[in-house]
């Protein structure tokens, strides 16, 4: 998957918010959202690596 891909950016721009607002407020529901939007991405481009 190209890093620069426009839904990629946008999946991951999704995902930082998600984990500040995750870090502001630690609930299990801003954790479920943290675990699913990261589930979507490993969804949408399998083999793209999170841990960058």
């Amino acid at each position: 998957m190209n890093a620069d891909h426009p839904v990629l950016n946008a999946l991951l721009a999704q995902l930082r918010s998600l984990n500040e607002q995750y870090s502001r407020l630690p609930n299990e529901i801003n954790r479920y959202r943290v675990v699913r939007q990261e589930q979507l991405i490993s969804q949408w481009a399998p083999g793209f690596s999170l841990a960058a």
